[in-house]
Protein backbone atom coordinates (compact mmCIF):
# COMPACT_ATOMS: atom_id res chain seq x y z
CA UNK A 1 0.00 0.00 0.00
CA UNK A 2 0.91 3.33 -0.77
CA UNK A 3 0.07 6.89 -1.39
CA UNK A 4 -0.39 7.10 -4.52
CA UNK A 5 -2.99 4.44 -4.86
CA UNK A 6 -5.31 6.51 -3.05
CA UNK A 7 -5.64 8.74 -5.51
CA UNK A 8 -8.51 6.67 -6.20
CA UNK A 9 -10.46 8.24 -3.63
CA UNK A 10 -10.29 11.03 -5.66
CA UNK A 11 -13.13 9.89 -7.80
CA UNK A 12 -15.15 8.51 -4.59
CA UNK A 13 -18.89 10.22 -3.86
CA UNK A 14 -16.81 11.85 -1.25
CA UNK A 15 -15.30 13.68 -2.96
CA UNK A 16 -17.69 15.20 -6.08
CA UNK A 17 -17.04 19.13 -4.57
CA UNK A 18 -13.28 18.40 -5.17
CA UNK A 19 -12.32 15.95 -7.16
CA UNK A 20 -8.27 16.70 -5.85
CA UNK A 21 -9.56 16.31 -2.09
CA UNK A 22 -7.88 12.81 -1.20
CA UNK A 23 -6.15 11.07 1.54
CA UNK A 24 -2.47 12.39 2.53
CA UNK A 25 1.05 12.00 0.38
CA UNK A 26 2.42 9.97 3.79
CA UNK A 27 3.10 7.08 4.99
CA UNK A 28 4.34 5.61 1.71
CA UNK A 29 7.81 5.38 3.68
CA UNK A 30 6.32 3.52 6.89
CA UNK A 31 4.29 1.24 4.64
CA UNK A 32 7.71 0.49 2.53
CA UNK A 33 9.40 -0.09 6.12
CA UNK A 34 6.75 -2.70 6.70
CA UNK A 35 7.31 -5.12 3.65
CA UNK A 36 11.11 -3.86 3.41
CA UNK A 37 12.04 -4.03 7.35
CA UNK A 38 9.08 -5.31 9.16
CA UNK A 39 9.62 -9.47 7.15
CA UNK A 40 13.62 -8.60 8.23
CA UNK A 41 12.71 -8.01 11.50
CA UNK A 42 10.78 -10.79 11.86
CA UNK A 43 13.53 -13.06 10.07
CA UNK A 44 15.56 -12.23 12.68
CA UNK A 45 13.52 -12.75 15.32
CA UNK A 46 13.20 -16.41 14.46
CA UNK A 47 16.82 -17.01 13.78
CA UNK A 48 17.82 -18.66 17.14
CA UNK A 49 14.82 -19.81 18.57
CA UNK A 50 12.14 -20.61 15.91
CA UNK A 51 8.82 -18.53 16.35
CA UNK A 52 5.95 -18.46 14.11
CA UNK A 53 3.40 -15.25 15.20
CA UNK A 54 3.69 -11.72 15.70
CA UNK A 55 0.58 -9.25 17.05
CA UNK A 56 1.42 -5.34 17.17
CA UNK A 57 -0.30 -2.20 17.81
CA UNK A 58 1.03 1.18 15.95
CA UNK A 59 0.07 4.43 16.21
CA UNK A 60 1.45 7.43 14.37
CA UNK A 61 1.10 11.03 13.82
CA UNK A 62 2.44 12.82 11.13
CA UNK A 63 2.28 16.39 9.01
CA UNK A 64 1.95 16.46 5.63
CA UNK A 65 2.56 19.65 3.03
CA UNK A 66 0.40 18.06 0.53
CA UNK A 67 -2.82 15.86 1.81
CA UNK A 68 -4.55 16.21 -1.71
CA UNK A 69 -1.41 14.66 -3.80
CA UNK A 70 -2.35 17.81 -6.09
CA UNK A 71 0.09 19.46 -8.36
CA UNK A 72 -1.46 23.20 -7.02
CA UNK A 73 -2.77 24.18 -4.61
CA UNK A 74 -1.18 22.52 -2.06
CA UNK A 75 -2.98 21.66 1.52
CA UNK A 76 -1.41 20.91 4.60
CA UNK A 77 -2.92 18.62 7.29
CA UNK A 78 -2.82 16.39 10.37
CA UNK A 79 -3.00 13.05 10.31
CA UNK A 80 -3.74 10.30 12.58
CA UNK A 81 -2.85 6.64 11.91
CA UNK A 82 -3.64 3.62 14.54
CA UNK A 83 -3.50 0.22 13.30
CA UNK A 84 -3.53 -3.87 14.59
CA UNK A 85 -1.11 -6.29 12.50
CA UNK A 86 -0.77 -10.18 13.03
CA UNK A 87 1.35 -12.48 11.21
CA UNK A 88 2.27 -15.84 11.02
CA UNK A 89 6.24 -16.89 9.40
CA UNK A 90 6.45 -20.52 10.34
CA UNK A 91 10.06 -21.69 9.07
CA UNK A 92 10.16 -24.58 6.17
CA UNK A 93 13.97 -24.54 5.98
CA UNK A 94 16.80 -23.11 7.85
CA UNK A 95 16.68 -20.80 4.52
CA UNK A 96 12.88 -20.52 3.35
CA UNK A 97 9.48 -19.81 5.37
CA UNK A 98 6.04 -18.84 4.56
CA UNK A 99 4.73 -15.58 5.44
CA UNK A 100 0.86 -14.66 6.00
CA UNK A 101 -0.03 -11.13 7.18
CA UNK A 102 -2.72 -9.04 7.95
CA UNK A 103 -3.74 -5.22 9.03
CA UNK A 104 -6.36 -2.92 9.53
CA UNK A 105 -6.15 0.80 9.91
CA UNK A 106 -7.87 4.04 10.52
CA UNK A 107 -6.60 6.84 8.83
CA UNK A 108 -8.20 10.14 10.80
CA UNK A 109 -7.47 14.08 9.49
CA UNK A 110 -7.41 16.80 11.49
CA UNK A 111 -9.64 19.49 9.14
CA UNK A 112 -10.41 17.48 6.16
CA UNK A 113 -12.29 15.01 7.66
CA UNK A 114 -14.32 13.97 4.68
CA UNK A 115 -11.11 12.16 3.63
CA UNK A 116 -11.42 9.76 6.70
CA UNK A 117 -11.23 6.07 5.53
CA UNK A 118 -10.11 2.25 7.10
CA UNK A 119 -7.28 0.22 5.33
CA UNK A 120 -6.97 -3.72 5.18
CA UNK A 121 -4.24 -5.33 3.69
CA UNK A 122 -3.35 -8.80 3.40
CA UNK A 123 -0.39 -11.02 1.68
CA UNK A 124 0.74 -14.66 1.92
CA UNK A 125 3.80 -16.22 0.19
CA UNK A 126 7.36 -17.68 0.70
CA UNK A 127 10.94 -16.08 1.35
CA UNK A 128 13.92 -17.48 0.76
CA UNK A 129 17.22 -16.25 2.85
CA UNK A 130 21.19 -16.42 2.86
CA UNK A 131 22.86 -15.02 6.38
CA UNK A 132 19.02 -14.52 7.76
CA UNK A 133 19.28 -11.67 10.04
CA UNK A 134 22.85 -11.06 10.30
CA UNK A 135 23.26 -7.62 9.08
CA UNK A 136 22.77 -4.45 10.86
CA UNK A 137 19.59 -3.73 11.31
CA UNK A 138 18.54 -7.41 10.83
CA UNK A 139 18.45 -7.84 7.27
CA UNK A 140 19.53 -10.85 5.57
CA UNK A 141 22.52 -10.98 3.51
CA UNK A 142 19.96 -12.03 0.59
CA UNK A 143 16.52 -12.90 0.59
CA UNK A 144 13.92 -13.20 -2.22
CA UNK A 145 10.36 -13.24 -2.40
CA UNK A 146 6.95 -14.24 -4.32
CA UNK A 147 3.57 -13.54 -2.71
CA UNK A 148 0.09 -12.88 -3.09
CA UNK A 149 -0.47 -9.05 -1.73
CA UNK A 150 -4.55 -7.55 -1.87
CA UNK A 151 -5.45 -3.89 -0.19
CA UNK A 152 -9.04 -2.59 0.21
CA UNK A 153 -9.89 1.18 1.01
CA UNK A 154 -13.31 1.62 2.48
CA UNK A 155 -15.47 4.35 4.36
CA UNK A 156 -14.80 4.79 7.77
CA UNK A 157 -16.05 1.31 9.53
CA UNK A 158 -18.13 0.46 6.38
CA UNK A 159 -16.09 -2.61 5.42
CA UNK A 160 -19.28 -3.08 2.57
CA UNK A 161 -18.69 0.70 1.37
CA UNK A 162 -15.61 -0.31 -1.29
CA UNK A 163 -13.39 2.96 -2.18
CA UNK A 164 -10.65 1.21 -3.24
CA UNK A 165 -9.22 -2.36 -4.05
CA UNK A 166 -6.19 -4.08 -5.61
CA UNK A 167 -4.49 -7.81 -6.21
CA UNK A 168 -1.16 -8.03 -6.71
CA UNK A 169 1.32 -11.17 -7.31
CA UNK A 170 4.27 -9.92 -6.65
CA UNK A 171 8.09 -10.95 -6.70
CA UNK A 172 11.49 -9.04 -5.38
CA UNK A 173 14.61 -10.08 -4.12
CA UNK A 174 17.40 -7.75 -2.07
CA UNK A 175 20.91 -8.48 -1.41
CA UNK A 176 22.79 -6.68 1.82
CA UNK A 177 26.55 -6.30 2.42
CA UNK A 178 28.18 -5.20 5.80
CA UNK A 179 30.35 -2.17 5.79
CA UNK A 180 31.22 -2.44 9.50
CA UNK A 181 29.75 -3.85 12.72
CA UNK A 182 27.43 -1.35 13.10
CA UNK A 183 25.98 0.26 9.43
CA UNK A 184 25.09 -2.35 6.45
CA UNK A 185 23.63 -1.45 2.99
CA UNK A 186 21.19 -2.90 0.45
CA UNK A 187 20.12 -2.82 -3.37
CA UNK A 188 16.94 -4.78 -4.16
CA UNK A 189 14.19 -4.84 -6.52
CA UNK A 190 10.31 -5.73 -6.89
CA UNK A 191 7.69 -6.17 -9.88
CA UNK A 192 3.91 -6.22 -8.68
CA UNK A 193 1.34 -7.35 -11.16
CA UNK A 194 -2.03 -6.11 -10.63
CA UNK A 195 -4.90 -8.77 -11.17
CA UNK A 196 -7.66 -7.32 -10.51
CA UNK A 197 -9.82 -4.19 -8.93
CA UNK A 198 -11.39 -1.30 -8.79
CA UNK A 199 -11.75 0.92 -9.67
CA UNK A 200 -10.51 0.57 -13.45
CA UNK A 201 -8.85 3.56 -13.75
CA UNK A 202 -6.48 3.35 -10.81
CA UNK A 203 -5.80 -0.68 -11.29
CA UNK A 204 -1.98 -0.84 -12.05
CA UNK A 205 1.30 -2.66 -12.50
CA UNK A 206 4.35 -1.76 -10.41
CA UNK A 207 7.96 -1.68 -10.72
CA UNK A 208 10.54 -0.10 -8.30
CA UNK A 209 14.29 -0.32 -7.33
CA UNK A 210 15.56 0.39 -3.90
CA UNK A 211 18.80 1.40 -2.39
CA UNK A 212 19.16 1.89 1.86
CA UNK A 213 21.17 2.08 4.51
CA UNK A 214 20.67 0.97 8.47
CA UNK A 215 23.26 2.49 10.47
CA UNK A 216 22.82 0.46 14.68
CA UNK A 217 24.37 3.71 16.70
CA UNK A 218 24.06 1.90 20.01
CA UNK A 219 21.63 -1.09 21.00
CA UNK A 220 18.61 1.07 21.35
CA UNK A 221 19.25 3.52 18.70
CA UNK A 222 18.81 2.94 14.87
CA UNK A 223 18.85 5.02 11.92
CA UNK A 224 17.57 4.00 8.27
CA UNK A 225 17.42 5.84 5.13
CA UNK A 226 15.76 4.43 2.07
CA UNK A 227 15.90 6.18 -1.38
CA UNK A 228 13.33 4.27 -3.93
CA UNK A 229 12.05 4.69 -7.70
CA UNK A 230 9.39 2.98 -9.13
CA UNK A 231 7.20 2.81 -12.15
CA UNK A 232 3.65 2.82 -11.96
CA UNK A 233 2.22 1.30 -15.03
CA UNK A 234 -1.84 1.92 -15.07
CA UNK A 235 -3.65 -1.06 -16.73
CA UNK A 236 -6.81 0.40 -18.28
CA UNK A 237 -5.79 4.04 -18.72
CA UNK A 238 -2.83 5.87 -20.61
CA UNK A 239 -1.21 6.74 -17.63
CA UNK A 240 2.44 6.27 -16.43
CA UNK A 241 3.72 7.50 -13.38
CA UNK A 242 7.38 8.20 -12.30
CA UNK A 243 7.45 8.02 -8.51
CA UNK A 244 10.42 9.05 -6.39
CA UNK A 245 10.40 8.47 -2.31
CA UNK A 246 13.46 9.47 0.06
CA UNK A 247 13.05 8.37 3.52
CA UNK A 248 15.21 9.01 6.87
CA UNK A 249 14.26 7.50 10.33
CA UNK A 250 15.36 7.20 13.52
CA UNK A 251 14.19 4.43 15.81
CA UNK A 252 14.60 3.90 19.11
CA UNK A 253 14.00 0.37 21.55
CA UNK A 254 11.62 1.98 24.39
CA UNK A 255 11.05 -1.93 26.07
CA UNK A 256 11.75 -4.94 24.49
CA UNK A 257 8.34 -4.97 22.74
CA UNK A 258 7.77 -1.09 22.57
CA UNK A 259 9.51 0.63 19.49
CA UNK A 260 9.24 4.62 18.55
CA UNK A 261 10.69 6.15 15.21
CA UNK A 262 10.52 9.86 14.38
CA UNK A 263 11.05 10.40 10.57
CA UNK A 264 11.17 12.45 7.84
CA UNK A 265 10.55 11.62 3.87
CA UNK A 266 10.11 13.86 0.71
CA UNK A 267 7.97 12.18 -2.27
CA UNK A 268 7.46 13.33 -5.73
CA UNK A 269 5.92 11.97 -8.34
CA UNK A 270 6.05 12.54 -11.78
CA UNK A 271 2.93 11.59 -13.98
CA UNK A 272 2.31 11.88 -18.57
CA UNK A 273 -1.31 13.01 -16.74
CA UNK A 274 -0.39 16.77 -15.65
CA UNK A 275 -3.64 16.10 -13.00
CA UNK A 276 -1.33 13.85 -10.60
CA UNK A 277 2.01 15.29 -10.88
CA UNK A 278 2.75 16.18 -7.46
CA UNK A 279 5.06 16.54 -4.39
CA UNK A 280 5.19 16.62 -1.02
CA UNK A 281 7.22 16.53 2.34
CA UNK A 282 6.11 14.59 5.50
CA UNK A 283 7.05 14.00 8.46
CA UNK A 284 5.82 12.48 12.15
CA UNK A 285 6.09 10.14 15.09
CA UNK A 286 5.28 6.14 15.01
CA UNK A 287 5.24 3.96 17.93
CA UNK A 288 4.61 0.26 17.68
CA UNK A 289 4.08 -2.56 20.69
CA UNK A 290 4.41 -5.69 19.67
CA UNK A 291 4.55 -9.36 20.75
CA UNK A 292 6.65 -12.28 19.10
CA UNK A 293 5.86 -15.62 20.19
Amino acid sequence: MDQTIREALRTTKRDTRDQRAVSPASQEELNLLDREFGQQSISGLVRSKPKQFLMALEASGFFTSNAALAPTPESSDWVGRTGLRGAWFPQLTDKINLLAMASYSLWRYANLQQLDFDDFGSQIGAQYHQGRGELAGGISRLNVWAQYRYQRLTSPWNWGDRLYENHFLETGLRKGWLLSPDISVWLGGNAAVSVGGGPSAFRRHEFSTQAGAAWQITPKLAFTTLYRFAWFDYVQVSRNDLNHLLFLGLGYQVTHNLTAQVYVSGIFNHSDVNAFDYKALNTGLGLALSHVW
